[in-house]
């Protein structure tokens, strides 16, 4: 009888176990989703903001020569 409960115990944290975890990983995912966001809105203000028409024109073809040589090999 006893290593019935202890058992029944065991199964019931198990589950709660997996379904806090459940809860944690979307949590987790929903915190990565915010910080690329975040990440993506900084690097706009810098890029249309701080940057100049210049360095603007200089990334756009160094991105535009990194992916040239890529397709080559």
């Amino acid at each position: 009888m006893k290593q019935a409960i202890f058992y029944i115990v065991i199964a019931v944290a198990v589950v709660g176990l997996i379904l806090n975890l459940d809860a944690f990983i979307f949590s987790f995912v929903r915190m990565a989703i915010s910080l690329a966001v975040f990440a993506g809105i900084i690097y706009a203000i810098y890029y249309f903001f701080f940057l100049t028409e210049d360095q603007r024109k200089y990334k756009r073809a160094q991105r535009k020569y990194k992916r040239q040589n890529r397709k080559k090999k």
